[in-house]
């Protein structure tokens, strides 16, 4: 039984693209319980499919619902009073329960002013609508058979019933509780090759906790770098967050704590996300108010890879500073930080067991849970040098999947010639295996990219694999320059002269709070003349001039961000832009987006935000077919959105806070992806367009509005949130 569940969650999981699918009689409750009940799952970063009325036209359900409700790792049925009456819900009823049976998806009825036994028996107003469909539907009797068997197999399920929850805000808290626990341990089920290995560490961790006692106790878990440490400390905070008022899991301390914003945004960040709420603190001390609050809370707090004692004291300081009950994991791989913060609890993670290792190996190179007989001897030889560890018997596992015996023997080979193992000699075995081209690509991503979200990476770099270079100064590929690390850079016109092969130029300035923490220093008082054709990414803080260089060809380029410069025109109509995927010209000069725009095919991210003299933008935006992203806020000369001559099948997100536009074209129902419309603060924008309003009710879209705005019609809409946080 144990597989079957591994497996079936395991499947549940890899084609999951929801959490949740919420099945419901758009008439009962689309504006009631279900709005109020994704809000509250959209608040909580739970991804709910809610359906809108576009994909319920015709006979039959359609094949975008069924994909919907196949992607999704958990299903809440919402049994309303006139549920059955609807052929569409029952057939995904149908759907739903075929889902659970063939790949383990939860389900979860909750019975909103209906009685479970009337759907379970079909009687009342379920009879009723039966009585019905058993009249239109004589030729096919056994789809309405179908329909009874899966309402008694539904009402069966454990749920939840607003007749013994009568108030609807306590109906809909422990629906969504319900729901982020039954995600939470889907989550815990589903790791890369399970937990092996794990499991019995993990229960010994959890008994250092001492969980249900109300005092504060801190936990340290320590070991070798890729020995299990992050892995355990993340299944045990989903298995047992549940048991706090608040939570944080806060992962690569040793990391992040060295990037622009430091300690005090590390902090920041903690507070924000146990008091879910923005909270920006910049005095060394917390204020009262704050410690106040913290004294009153139950929290989880884990700190992931912390290296150095102050850390710990700067986020966790005096121990009283947390409620009762309160506990805190840190792990890391020195014990001496333990030590010296004075951790009593403290646990050693040790490497897998020989069968474990075994096991994972297999796993991993063999998509089994054994090993051939003739690549027995071989196996065992290659966890000899793993010696225990996860992170290396992934790797060496997953590297020699569907190789030949001949490269399982060379690399036991190149293992030999490691005289005293650590994990990163192992681990260096398939990085040298890999080609000079795909080693140039893994070492820009590493040099220059470490941390970053992957698909940002492809974004900046492309999909492309770049030449390798080995001589000289064209053997530059990179630059990445820190201007807070420098006083003063004097730069000629043709300092990238010599660097034809560059791709990746980087003159960046940290944040704190998304605000640069200083000014540029570097100077071109002779001008550009000279950027390399082969840039890809190009990021310039306060670029100092007017224009990119005349004579630049951008046709490589996939990303470009100028913010905070001076610039006023990019390029001339002629250039070959198609590649550009983002461009950020935040804070620069520009006064108007240009119709050389259109020539940006490939465009998904566009953002000329706090753009103070940006007075308008052109009509040939329309032409932007893979624009996914519109960033405006801030642009007070900015009085009117273009006409939207094409439909703009990407746009999902449109941001327009704090400018001063008067109205919307009634064109914008041609935006028939778009998702979220932030008017924040829009204080001369009155109303929407009557086409849009009709347009949203069939849109999964949320509009943001300042609280005070001028919109009341939007009030009673249950997509409108009054948030701050959308800017």
């Amino acid at each position: 039984m144990a597989s079957s569940s591994s497996t079936s969650s395991s499947r549940l999981t890899s084609h999951s693209n929801y959490d949740v699918f919420l099945s419901f009689r758009g008439e009962d409750t689309r504006n009631n319980f279900t709005s109020h009940l994704h809000a509250a799952l959209y608040r909580k970063k739970i991804k709910a499919f809610i359906d809108d009325e576009q994909l319920k036209r015709g006979d039959e359900i359609s094949p975008a619902l069924l994909r919907a409700i196949e992607s999704s790792k958990i299903s809440v049925i919402i049994f309303s009073k006139d549920y059955a009456s609807s052929k569409w819900c029952l057939d995904e009823l149908v759907k739903v329960l075929e889902c659970r049976q063939m790949n383990g998806q939860m389900v979860v009825p909750v019975f909103y002013h209906a009685d479970p036994s009337d759907v379970r028996k079909q009687t009342g107003s379920f009879g009723d609508a039966f009585s019905k469909h058993e009249k239109h539907l004589k030729k096919t009797p056994e789809k309405v058979q179908k329909w009874r068997h899966a309402l008694t197999e539904a009402s069966n399920l454990s749920g939840w019933a607003s007749k013994e929850i009568r108030s609807e805000a306590r109906l809909l808290d422990v629906v969504v509780k319900d729901i982020l626990k039954k995600v939470e341990n889907i989550t815990v089920s589903t790791y890369p090759n399970g937990l092996v290995g794990l499991n019995s560490q993990i229960e010994k961790i959890k008994s250092l906790l001492f969980l249900g006692r109300l005092d504060f106790k801190i936990v340290g878990i320590w070991g070798m770098g890729g020995i299990g440490k992050t892995t355990i400390a993340g299944v045990i905070f989903n298995q047992i967050s549940k048991e706090f008022e608040s939570k944080c899991f806060l992962a690569n301390v040793r990391e992040e704590s060295e990037k622009g914003g430091g300690l005090l945004h590390l902090r920041d960040q903690v507070l924000s996300e146990v008091f879910e709420e923005n909270l920006r603190i910049r005095t060394p001390n917390l204020p009262e108010y704050v410690r106040e609050r913290l004294q009153r809370t139950k929290v989880l707090l884990v700190l992931d890879d912390v290296n150095k004692v102050g850390q710990l004291e700067y986020l966790i300081g005096g121990l009283e500073r947390f409620g009762p009950g309160s506990r805190i994991i840190v792990t890391t791989r020195d014990r001496r930080v333990l030590d010296n913060f004075g951790v009593g609890n403290i646990y050693k993670v040790n490497g897998l067991k020989y069968r474990e290792a075994l096991e994972l190996f297999c796993n991993c190179a063999f998509k089994e849970n054994h090993c051939p007989e003739d690549l027995l001897v071989h196996s065992k030889r290659i966890l000899d040098y793993a010696n225990g560890n996860p992170l290396a018997v992934r790797v060496l596992g997953s590297f020699l999947r569907q190789k030949s015996k001949l490269d399982w023997e060379n690399a036991l080979d190149n293992l030999k010639r490691i005289s005293d193992p650590d994990i990163y000699d192992v681990l260096k075995i398939s990085y040298n295996e890999i080609k000079a081209e795909e080693k140039s690509l893994f070492l820009d991503i590493a040099c220059f990219f470490n941390g970053q979200d992957k698909d940002s990476v492809l974004k900046m770099i492309g999909d492309s694999i770049f030449a390798f270079v080995d001589k000289g100064t064209d053997a530059i590929e990179g630059i990445f320059l820190d201007l807070s690390k420098i006083k003063v850079l004097h730069l000629g016109p043709r300092a990238f002269a010599n660097m034809s092969n560059l791709r990746l130029l980087k003159l960046y300035m940290p944040e704190h709070d998304g605000i640069p923490i200083m000014s540029s220093k570097v100077y071109l008082d002779q001008g550009l003349e000279y950027l390399p054709e082969e840039l890809r990414y190009l990021h310039w803080y306060e670029y100092p001039l007017k224009s990119l260089p005349s004579d630049f060809e951008p046709e490589n380029l996939v990303t470009l961000n100028l913010p905070y410069s001076k610039v006023k025109q990019i390029w001339d109509g002629k250039k070959i832009l198609g590649n550009i995927k983002e461009l950020n010209l935040r804070k620069t000069a520009i006064g108007e987006v240009p119709l050389s725009i259109e020539r940006l095919t490939s465009l998904e991210g566009l953002d000329v935000s706090h753009c103070t003299r940006l007075k308008r933008l052109s009509t040939s935006i329309c032409k932007l077919k893979s624009l996914c992203r519109l960033e405006l806020q801030h642009c007070p000369e900015l009085e009117s959105f273009p006409e939207i001559l094409e439909e703009m099948e990407c746009l999902e997100y449109i941001n327009l806070s704090w400018t001063p536009i008067k109205e919307l074209p009634s064109s914008i129902e041609r935006l028939g992806r778009l998702t979220a419309l932030v008017v924040w603060n829009c204080s001369k924008l009155d109303s929407l367009p009557e086409s849009f309003e009709e347009a949203k009710a069939t849109l999964p879209l949320d509009i943001i509005v300042d609280i005070f705005a001028k919109l009341p019609s939007l009030y009673a809409d249950s997509n409108v949130y009054r948030s701050h946080s959308w800017l």
